[in-house]
């Protein structure tokens, strides 16, 4: 029998924040299972909203910071953060739940070079999302 080939750092980091997006998304719902865009105020299951980022996924200094991550409809995650106005909706949001100083020091972090996962912590740190997942999904009915 073969072996199984392991998986990347990079494909484990991928993994860890699709888990993370669904996390936060899951946080900002009500007990419904319903969550409001942070941009434009939509509200819906969910599962049919995205995990968008204010400092985008290319980042990798922010990719697995939970502080980078929010509800967003799709229309605002695809393509309305190419436009000025959901960008400074997303600003607002930003500076309003964690201050300018927050924000500036996300921003700094932004510009450093991308960090050298460990895979283990990579793979711990999905490990306890799914946890927080399960505590969330349970609190929501969907256990």
């Amino acid at each position: 029998m073969a072996k199984r080939k392991k998986s990347t750092i990079a494909q484990e980091v991928d993994k860890a924040a699709k888990l993370l997006q669904r996390l936060v998304r899951l946080k900002a719902s009500d007990d419904n299972g319903y969550c409001q865009c942070v941009t434009c105020g939509k509200v819906d299951h969910y599962k049919n909203m995205q995990g968008g980022h204010f400092y985008g996924r290319r980042n990798l200094v922010l990719k697995l910071f939970e502080e980078n991550s929010h509800p967003q409809c799709p229309a605002c995650n695809l393509n309305g953060m190419t436009t000025t106005k959901i960008q400074e909706a997303y600003r607002i949001y930003m500076e309003d739940t964690y201050g300018a100083r927050r924000i500036r020091a996300m921003q700094r972090l932004a510009w450093r070079a991308s960090p050298k996962f460990n895979r283990e912590e990579v793979i711990q740190f999905a490990r306890n999302l799914k946890e927080q997942i399960k505590d969330e999904e349970w609190r929501i009915g969907e256990m």
